[in-house]
């Protein structure tokens, strides 16, 4: 009887937000690692560290047409949030990159998207 008592008190553990939306860039494959480190010092995302890192590691080992998809355990706005991010190898050095957010988080993400590309441009 103690324990439901106590149990009825004890805070449950947050769930973080599911990644509902998505959106992808088509990049360079030497511009993903530098793209996710921009994300990351976004005080916005709490993405892990090293995740950049981790990534850039594994698409040399990705053949034409692969698919590779990491699912993140972050944050959005200090709350939790689920990100996913697939990796489609395409010709010519370039990969097509979809990013999954929950919803609240999408339109952050397009706007580092855009900033980047346009920075690329220069």
């Amino acid at each position: 009887m103690l324990k439901f008592l106590t149990s009825l008190f004890k805070p449950e553990a947050v769930k973080p937000a599911a990644a509902t939306s998505e959106t992808s860039m088509l990049f360079a494959v030497v511009e993903i690692a530098p793209f996710l480190t921009r994300l990351a010092n976004n005080p916005r995302f709490g993405l892990p560290e090293g995740l950049a890192e981790e990534i850039a590691t594994a698409l040399p080992h990705l053949d034409l047409h692969q698919r590779r998809r990491w699912q993140i355990e972050g944050a959005y706005d200090g709350a939790p949030a689920e990100f996913g991010i697939e990796v489609v190898m395409e010709s010519g050095g370039e990969a097509d990159v979809t990013f999954f957010t929950p919803q609240f988080a999408i339109e952050e993400l397009n706007r580092e998207l855009g900033a980047f590309d346009a920075a690329s441009e220069r």
